[in-house]
């Protein structure tokens, strides 16, 4: 195994480049870092939901509607991709079939052309 750094000015030292290229640093979370913080405004949103329940049922409906809405957003999205991709692949069918190529007419498993059609007889 080579040393790429060994003719480097920085020969010897950490690198930042040498540690993290391909290393997510991990970071704790923020009520991790601010237990009593957290805390506190936790106590503060409970007293808010008791108060306000019905802004906190609206805001779960909404919430809920916003999630649906783009989980069909993304469903209608994979159809439209599923969709396009079929018409790409019937149009280069088409085109090999109008130049003359068996892909054209039986897709994309070639077959060999004693078993088109069969033996009359």
């Amino acid at each position: 195994m080579t040393n790429n750094f060994h003719n480097s000015p920085n020969y010897g030292t950490i690198n930042i480049h040498q540690t993290t290229v391909g290393y997510m640093v991990p970071q704790r979370s923020w009520p991790r870092r601010h237990p009593i913080l957290t805390l506190i405004l936790g106590f503060f949103a409970l007293g808010f939901i008791v108060e306000y329940w019905w802004l906190a049922l609206l805001g779960a409906a909404v919430w809920l509607g916003v999630r649906s809405y783009r989980k069909r957003e993304a469903g209608q999205e994979l159809a439209r991709q599923e969709q396009m991709r079929l018409i790409a692949s019937a149009h280069a069918q088409n085109q090999a079939f109008l130049q003359g190529n068996q892909f054209g007419t039986h897709g994309h498993f070639p077959v060999d052309g004693r078993y088109i059609h069969p033996p009359q007889g």
